[in-house]
């Protein structure tokens, strides 16, 4: 059989689940197979992400992306007529060179990335494999231990929480679809548990399709979800995660976290964190302070014994990647491939993280579509947890559905990860 070449690309302007435009794109073969992909815009985006292309004039309030597309059709699409499409690393090296750019910002990251996917998709169609297997190959078994980000923080009302999100962890299910259960058990009970605490009014919907923040001091929220793991008679079976999204409240220039009203020193956050971490089952804390404070992350990892993961401050990029682990900053990476750009340049992300003993968290993006390929990555590149989202809308609930049938596919092979494993991982570094 000849090995499959690409036959066409199309790309097209679509909307994303929140509503807004973005670039979705069909790379076809010449023996057939398609393989479609898009990019998630996301809700906070870091400074050092690959660059978004937006049309900037009155069409969608500015956020067409019909130059986006046009750079697909006559830029990226002749170049990359008649190449093999199992060419993976070739062709995103070509993406890569075509745009000229550190940041992607001449193409576009929504073309390149949507391109990148498309291609990565249309191989493994090509090949008739799961995308899974055929970015992780053989190895790829291991089910990840999902954190539901259930309560989310933001501006609502009256109300002002600057953590971004609260996330429920199971910690001692036996399969991933024993661990989803469980999480949503306990989603059903937390709308009540909100209701009762704060009342009817409070019961919104955040950003991110969890509950919206009911109260603005992250202990209270805390509090209400612990209080629904125990109404759900889970006690004791959850861990907590936090996304605090440092950044995005941090003023740079007095120096100082806007922090409930009151103005937090970096070393006053930490502090922060470090006595609430003591009081509750924190497992994870993400983004806690600035996205350039290498230091500071690795003032943090060192005094506690807990995942301190970095987002903005990665962004999926090897070079940040890199400099964190000389500063020994952080001990987890969250994973975005649209960040950066490429499945190549993630999945290298990915693996150097995991030679340097950083653990690696595959995270849906929120403004994608029902077709994110996060949860295939995740089994590629055999991640112990992942962040798929809260139990509820469309590219969520997708993106639990596909692990459930991929632990369906690998009956009698598959890995769920070890929580347990976890912990001990983290007593062994400390």
């Amino acid at each position: 059989m000849n090995e499959p070449k690409i036959s066409s690309i199309t790309p097209r302007e679509v909307l994303n689940s929140k509503g807004q435009p973005t670039v979705e794109v069909d790379v076809w073969t010449n023996t057939g197979a398609l393989g479609r992909g898009s990019f998630p815009c996301g809700t906070s985006v870091g400074s050092h992400e690959a660059q978004v292309l937006l049309d900037n004039e009155n069409r969608f309030g500015g956020l067409g992306v019909k130059k986006a597309v046009r750079n697909v059709t006559e830029v990226i699409s002749p170049v990359l007529a008649g190449k093999y499409v199992t060419h993976q690393k070739e062709i995103d090296n070509f993406l890569i060179e075509l745009d000229g750019t550190l940041n992607k910002s001449y193409l576009g990251a929504n073309a390149v990335y949507s391109v990148s996917i498309a291609v990565a998709r249309a191989a493994a169609n090509a090949l008739g494999v799961p995308l899974y297997r055929y970015l992780g190959g053989e190895d790829a078994h291991t089910l990840p231990i999902p954190m539901l980000n259930v309560i989310n923080g933001g501006v609502y009302g009256e109300i002002k929480m600057e953590f971004q999100e609260f996330l429920l962890i199971p910690t001692t299910a036996d399969c991933y679809a024993e661990a989803l259960r469980m999480s949503v058990e306990v989603f059903y009970q937390l709308g009540e548990m909100i209701k009762e605490k704060c009342g009817d009014a409070c019961l919104r919907t955040g950003h991110s399709a969890g509950y919206a923040a009911a109260v603005n001091d992250p202990a209270e929220v805390i509090e209400i979800l612990l209080a629904a793991v125990r109404r759900a008679d889970y006690e004791g079976r959850f861990k907590i995660g936090l996304d605090c999204a440092g950044s995005h409240f941090y003023n740079r220039q007095e120096g100082y976290f806007g922090f409930r009203g009151n103005k937090l020193t970096p070393v006053e956050m930490i502090q922060y964190l470090e006595e609430l971490s003591r009081v509750y089952p924190i497992f994870v804390i993400e983004d806690p302070l600035d996205e350039d404070d290498f230091r500071g992350f690795a003032e943090l990892t060192q005094r506690l014994n807990l995942l301190i993961s970095g987002d903005d401050l990665f962004v999926t990029n090897n070079e940040r990647l890199k400099q964190g682990i000389r500063f020994g900053a952080a001990n987890a990476l969250v994973l975005k491939p649209n960040m950066v750009g490429t499945i190549t340049e993630a999945l290298e992300t990915a693996c150097w993280a995991k030679e340097h003993e950083y653990v690696v968290i595959p995270s849906i993006r929120s403004g994608g579509g029902i077709d994110d390929p996060i949860p295939d990555i995740a089994v590629a590149v055999g991640a112990q947890l992942m962040k798929p989202g809260a139990p509820r809308s469309g590219e969520r609930t997708a993106c639990h559905n596909r692990l459930l049938r991929i632990e369906e596919e690998l009956e009698g092979t598959s890995r769920y990860a070890s929580f347990e494993a976890l912990e001990h991982w983290m007593i062994t570094r400390s």
